[in-house]
């Protein structure tokens, strides 16, 4: 039976997250219709990690000619072993990749990755890691007698990506194994598929058995700051009558993760007790194992830092660290703490600071949204509910800097297992989507070349067609403007006509800009995004006057879609969109 006509018995997602990533999955029957009583069935354990979580580390252990050695946790405990008998030579041990998809990121643990990722080496590393992530999902699955093609995949991805990083993504997944069909491989944005999780799971009060304000109601709104390992994104939404989603706020985000926090552990605590980041860069070099066995305490450490601790925190050193330590380190070591050279010592002032390198960025962001809720509902009266998940928002010291930040003007709530609010929920949105619009990041229109104006067009954009007619080359055709409610089913349609009679395609350059209705393709906020072509081989019968291409877009679906149609003849005709990094 082919592809598509194999009947969806399974949903399965994978939330794939700088620092960690997991699967979940269920099954489609009529005793999950209801999402309260549906059924979720997730990982918690994985090879060398000692306690239940559920996810493995988004880890790589590749050998010098390139091939898979490990990943997870195993990758990690292979490459030490590897360091600590020297052996570690030209094998490449990759963490936090998935930030480099894009060309103007960097690994969010530099010191282990190894340096500077390009975005075409970051593709390859995350299809190396969703092979082994898919592979050992269907291999939980099949256990229960399901096979791939009855498998509905759903990746998440941060909303602060763009639609090239998002096409990397699906790329990238699809070299992995995922299927090539947009019906059996969905995107969901991470914030959005949190709101799925908290709509069924219900949120509490933050330090308080407190109310249980319901997200199902009609007219409730609601701000989700999904705060993980590399981006915090952050969107709000409201339930509409039919008890659906509508995207209210203005996906907005930025890298304020927890790993960041790690960056600046290291920055203002390491290196500053050991003189300089270059004794940091030296100590990474000879035991990388070492830095992230301190990270570890560190991490352990810091999911229990609050805003009113008064005790000192302290870090056994590593022993591999500590002999790589010479005598000017270890001298500037014992000076800045009391001469104590055993421990690393945090003061609770110190652990402080380090969250507030992110802390401020966070709030900002969540003001930001907040203030666009303001005016979507008119000023009127009231206290917004700003809902706090993912991996980071498990941190009493940001819980209660955001309750603080917020009094009187939100309740902060969280759901169960902020953790999972993510991968639970992009099985929740797969099985049934209940987004019923979604507000675009942008202006977005393609370049056109319309009729040109005599003194208002500049003289350099035109173009003398062979028939004599006059255009502007660079005229921005808007389909729909930044903030746009857009439905998710909704098409957007301009008609086209090709300029020159023998031509088969029509090549159009996708652009998006800041600003409202912009005039040209070339000013400022103006940024070019994609290429789209348009075949027309089997329309060359027709005259060039009916051979008008109604173009298509669909802007409300997470992906930015599009479909082609002769206008003559209504026939539908191969469009490919091929989107590119903003340079």
């Amino acid at each position: 039976m082919g592809e598509l006509m194999k009947k969806q018995r399974i949903i399965a997602a994978i939330d794939f997250g700088t620092h960690g990533t997991g699967f979940a999955w269920t099954t489609i029957d009529e005793r999950h219709k209801d999402p309260k009583r549906r059924q979720v069935w997730f990982r918690t354990r994985w090879p060398n990690h000692p306690t239940p979580y559920p996810k493995n580390l988004s880890a790589l252990l590749l050998s010098p000619d390139g091939e898979l050695v490990a990943w997870g946790y195993e990758a990690r405990r292979r490459w030490a072993a590897l360091s600590a008998r020297g052996e570690s030579g030209d094998y490449e041990f990759h963490l936090g990749f998935k930030m480099s998809l894009s060309t103007d990121e960097k690994p969010e643990s530099e010191e282990i990755s190894g340096g500077r990722l390009g975005h075409e080496k970051s593709k390859k590393l995350v299809t190396i890691f969703l092979q082994k992530m898919h592979s050992t999902a269907m291999e939980e699955i099949s256990k229960s007698g399901y096979s791939s093609d009855e498998v509905r995949w759903c990746l998440t991805v941060p909303a602060i990506w763009d639609e090239y990083q998002k096409q990397l993504m699906r790329e990238a997944a699809v070299a992995a194994g995922f299927p090539d069909n947009e019906k059996r491989l969905q995107l969901v944005i991470e914030p959005e598929a949190a709101a799925y999780h908290a709509r069924v799971s219900g949120v509490r009060t933050i330090n308080t058995s407190g109310r249980r304000p319901s997200l199902m109601t009609r007219g409730s709104r609601f701000l989700v700051a999904d705060c993980g390992g590399g981006t915090v994104d952050i969107t709000a939404y409201k339930t509409d009558a039919r008890n659906r989603l509508e995207e209210i706020g203005r996906e907005c985000g930025g890298k304020f993760g927890s790993e960041y926090v790690n960056q600046a552990f290291l920055e203002r605590i390491l290196a500053k007790r050991l003189g300089s980041y270059d004794v940091v860069d030296q100590i990474g070099a000879h035991s990388p194992a070492s830095v992230i066995d301190l990270l570890d305490s560190w991490e352990k450490a810091k999911v229990s830092i609050t805003k009113l601790d008064d005790d000192d925190i302290y870090l056994p050193i590593p022993a591999a660290l500590d002999r790589l330590l010479d005598g000017t380190a270890r001298e500037s070591l014992s000076k800045s703490q009391d001469g104590i050279v055993d421990f690393l010592v945090v003061t609770a002032e110190e652990a402080r600071g380090i969250f507030e390198t992110v802390v401020p960025g966070i709030l900002s962001l969540v003001d930001k949204q907040l203030e666009e809720m303001r005016v979507q509902r008119r000023n009127a009266p009231g206290k917004e509910l700003v809902i706090l998940v993912g991996g980071f928002g498990n941190s009493p010291y940001l819980q209660e800097r955001l309750q603080e930040h917020l009094e009187g003007r939100a309740d902060v709530l969280v759901p169960p297992n902020p953790e999972v609010a993510v991968l639970l929920g992009a099985v929740h949105y797969t099985y049934d989507p209940q987004t019923k619009s979604r507000r675009t990041k942008y202006t977005y229109g393609c370049q056109a070349a319309s009729t040109f104006r005599d003194g208002i067009d500049p003289a350099g954009y035109l173009i003398t067609l062979p028939d004599g007619e006059r255009r502007c080359d660079n005229r921005f055709s808007r389909y729909v403007q930044v903030g746009q409610s857009v439905p998710v089913d909704e098409l957007v349609t301009h008609t086209f006509h090709p300029l020159y009679e023998d031509q088969k395609e029509v090549a159009f350059k996708i652009y998006s800009s800041t600003s409202n209705n912009p005039t040209y393709v070339t000013d400022t906020g103006c940024n070019l995004i994609g290429n789209l072509t348009v075949d027309l081989s089997d329309a060359m019968h027709l005259p060039r006057s009916e051979r008008a291409v109604r173009l298509s877009f669909v802007f409300g679906e997470v992906q930015i879609k599009v479909m082609a149609v002769v206008a003559k003849t209504g026939k539908l005709v191969t469009a490919h969109l091929d989107f590119t990094p903003v340079t």
